[in-house]
This record gives C-alpha cells, structure tokens and sequence, in this order.
C-alpha cells in the first residue's frame, strides 16, 4: 500500500511538472522582457521608483493567439513628453493611424505574435505625500503602484507590472540614519553620551512609523558629527538642548496622533514612549538639574495625553 501511494506522488509531480508549462504557454497575453530605466539611461528595474522621477520602460507583449476581444494597456505615470506610448515592431495588431499613443491608455486588437513598446512617463509628484493642515505637516509613506496594466476589453486582466514608490524625504532620512549609526560606531564618546544619542535614533525611528520623515531628520541632526565633550561643558549641554528639542517633537507628533485617533493601540504607544523617558531622565540627571526637569515635564505632558 505504502508503494502504491508513493507511485502515485511521483506520477502526480510528473504530469505537474509538464502541464504547468502548456499551461502558461496557453494564457492569452504575457508581458516578457521588462525593463525600467531611469533619466540617465541606468536599469532601475528591480528598485523602488522615486516619486517624481522620469522613467522608460521596455517590453514585450506575447500573444499566443488571435483573440476576439482587444487588448487595454494602462499605466498610472503622468505625461513626461508628447506621448506614452511607442510601437517599436510592425506588430499588425496596432493600427498606429488611429492609435492615440498621448493618453494613459490605449487598446489594440490581440493578433498573434510579439508586439514591442516602449513606455515613457513620470511618477506622480506628490503620490507618497499627504499633507496635514491642522498641524501644518507632510506625512510620507511607500505606496504601490501599478505602473503597467495589461487587461482585455471586458476588464480582465492578463498581467501586470507593480512597483514600491518612495521619494527623496524618505530617501534622505535612509542616508542620513545610516551616516549617523556609522559615525556612532566609529567615533569616541563616554558612554552615557553614546546611550543618549542611541536614545534619539530610537525615537526618529518611532516618528517615522507614523510617516513624520521631516520630524525624524531634524531629530537625527541633533547627533553631532564629531567626538562629544567631556561633561558639563556649555557645548555639551547646547547638544543635549537640541536632543530636548526633538523630543518635544515627538511629544507633539504624538498629540496630534491622539487627537485624530482614539484607538487604543496609540494610546498605549504614547504611555511606552512617556515610560521611556524614565531612562533618559535617569541618564540626564547626572548631567544637568534643568535637563532633568525640562525632560520630567514632557513625561507629564504625555501621559496627560492618556
């Protein structure tokens, strides 16, 4: 019986491994030989697209057979020449008198063969941004976006091309988080100073959970470059002054967050963040009274928030 059963997976595993093959062969229309490149000619095609960014793209549309219904290709770029669209073969399924090759979409009828475009345009400006105008603030996020839709005429679609969006706020925090803990590992301070700045990635890091970028470099610049003085030097405390400043950030990034939401997920978030300031008192209260003070302040004005 055991040989019996074990037979037949083998056989099953078989006929998969052929049919799978025949099967894809047999889809209606495949994009092949897809290619991003960016203004200056490099392949992008497997990295995130930059918001506002100009961008070609290169592909193939397989067509296994002649099909009753027409071919829509979609994309949601904007405009960044005179047209979208470029045939790039004799395909005999593209009537380039009539096509309209200036807007987002275009139809075609699906004949058999290899049609070859080029598709030409820029990523939205502002579609990873969202302003917030009670706080006067612009929230960033990564969005998806479907750059190339491949579908048939009655809406079905075959295939198509999705890619992450980010943009240079975004990608300006990633740089300079990374400049910062490189710095971190390789300058010398005393360890408390250490801690504090480690402190202040933290939180930048927390801001941008929340999509505040803006909020979380300014917060990063206030980790110096070069090696920390010896306590307690006028210096030194202007450099924890500036941290103190980005923590109130926090605090009202926060408060904005508790206002717009009532869930009880930020309302916890808030209370882990104002218990948080429990070790930075600790650790500024060997430094400066005032400090201290300034730090125990925030910590009552966000629990106040819960």
């Amino acid at each position: 019986m055991t040989n019996h059963k074990f037979s037949i997976l083998i056989i099953s595993i078989f006929l998969s491994a052929i049919l799978l093959p025949i099967s894809y062969a047999q889809a209606p229309a495949v994009l092949t030989n897809f290619t991003v490149l960016d203004p200056n000619g490099n392949d992008v095609t497997d990295e995130f697209l930059v918001a506002g960014g100009s961008y070609t793209i290169n592909f193939e549309i397989e067509i296994g057979a002649t099909l009753s219904d027409n071919i829509l290709l979609t994309t949601s770029m904007e405009k960044s020449g005179n047209s979208f669209w470029t045939l790039n073969n004799n395909y005999q399924g593209v009537d380039t008198s009539v096509w309209t090759p200036g807007s987002q979409s275009i139809t075609f009828q699906a004949v058999e063969g290899i049609a070859q475009f080029t598709l030409d345009g820029k990523i939205p400006e502002s579609i990873t941004e969202k302003d917030i105008v009670d706080m006067d603030k612009t929230v960033h996020a990564f969005e998806l976006v479907p750059l190339l839709v491949m579908s048939l005429d009655s809406m079905e679609i075959l295939d198509e091309r999705t890619y992450t969006i980010t943009d240079q706020t975004i990608i300006s925090y990633d740089v300079l988080l990374q400049s910062k803990l490189e710095k971190l590992d390789s300058i010398s301070m005393e360890g408390k100073y250490n801690s504090l700045a480690l402190e202040i990635v933290s939180e930048a890091e927390y801001l941008t959970t929340f999509g505040l970028y803006d909020d979380a470099i300014k917060l990063l610049n206030t980790i110096p470059d070069s090696d920390y003085p010896a306590p307690p030097s006028t210096t030194t405390l202007f450099i924890i002054a500036s941290a103190i400043l980005g923590i109130t950030t926090i605090a009202f990034s926060l408060l904005f967050i508790r206002i717009r939401s009532s869930s009880s997920y930020l309302s916890s978030s808030v209370s882990e963040k104002a218990d948080k300031l429990d070790l930075l008192l600790i650790k500024a209260s060997r430094i400066d009274k005032s400090l201290s003070d300034d730090l125990e302040t925030i910590k009552r004005e966000l629990k106040e928030l819960v």
